[in-house]
Formats: C-alpha cells, sequence, structure tokens
C-alpha cells in the first residue's frame, strides 16, 4: 500500500511541477524580450529565412507556424543570429528594427513600433500560471489526502 502511495504522490508531483517550470521558463523568456524591446540597443536586420511548419493531426484543425530567422550587427561589429516572430508579409530580405541588449545580443527581438506583443504575452503567461497554481493545489490537496488514506490502513 505504501508503494502505491508513493507512486501517487510521484506521478502528482509530476502534474504539479511540469507547468509551473514551463511557465518560469516561458516568463523568463518573455521578460528578457521586454527588457530588450525596453532598455535595448537598436540597429538595423535583416530576415534571412522563413521557415513554414504545418502541423496536422490530433483530432484539429490544421495549423501553420512561421518561424522566422534574422541577422544582424552589434554595435561592436558582432554579426548575430537569432530566431524571432515577425508580421507574416515578412519575406528574407526584408530590414527590419533590431533590439537588443549588449550583455545578451543572442536575446534580441524585432522591434515593431507600437508592438505590444512582449507586454501580452507576460499578461497571459502570468494569468495561466495563476490557473495551473490553483489546479496543482487542489491535486496536490487530493493527493495528501490519498496518501493519508493509505497511511491509516483506510
Amino acid at each position: 500500500m505504501l508503494f502505491v502511495a508513493v507512486v501517487v504522490v510521484v506521478i502528482l508531483s509530476a502534474i504539479v511541477v511540469a507547468p509551473v517550470v514551463a511557465g518560469v521558463a516561458a516568463v523568463r523568456k518573455v521578460r528578457r524580450r521586454t527588457r530588450a524591446q525596453r532598455h535595448g540597443l537598436r540597429t538595423e536586420g535583416r530576415c534571412i529565412r522563413v521557415e513554414t511548419v504545418r502541423r496536422y493531426g490530433g483530432g484539429r484543425a490544421p495549423s501553420t507556424r512561421r518561424h522566422y530567422l534574422f541577422e544582424y550587427v552589434t554595435h561592436d561589429g558582432r554579426q548575430v543570429r537569432f530566431e524571432d516572430a515577425a508580421p507574416h508579409t515578412t519575406v528574407p530580405g526584408d530590414l527590419l528594427t533590431v533590439s537588443y541588449l549588449p550583455q545578451d545580443p543572442e536575446g534580441a527581438t524585432v522591434a515593431l513600433p507600437g508592438d505590444r506583443t512582449a507586454q501580452r504575452e507576460l499578461g497571459c503567461l502570468l494569468a495561466f500560471l495563476g490557473v495551473a497554481l490553483v489546479v496543482s493545489l487542489v491535486i496536490a490537496g487530493a493527493g495528501i489526502g490519498v496518501v493519508s488514506l493509505f497511511a491509516s490502513g483506510g
């Protein structure tokens, strides 16, 4: 019985920890992007590749996602490539403004006028983390109940 209780706790812990870890990583990425847009140096960059990925299956409608690869030269002459989102009209060869922090040139982002994407992403991620935390606490409470049930021999 104790083995079953331990297995239940491990599974519940994974359910609790996985969304939190993924959420924290996503928040870090969005915060880095926001810092680059707000406090970074700006320079001209060029789109060098656009890759379209189509996904099918899973009982859902097919989806299409574009991956953009950009290249720019830092103010100290270093050539850097990075991936970021861009308007769907972007094609290889297009010039765009790039914003980057000198201490993290690979964390660059395309700086579009009036773009609030990073702020919206951060808001959505924080809302997701809040819901994930509530669900995790409910699952953890259920796990504690199961463990105490097995521990009492009932």
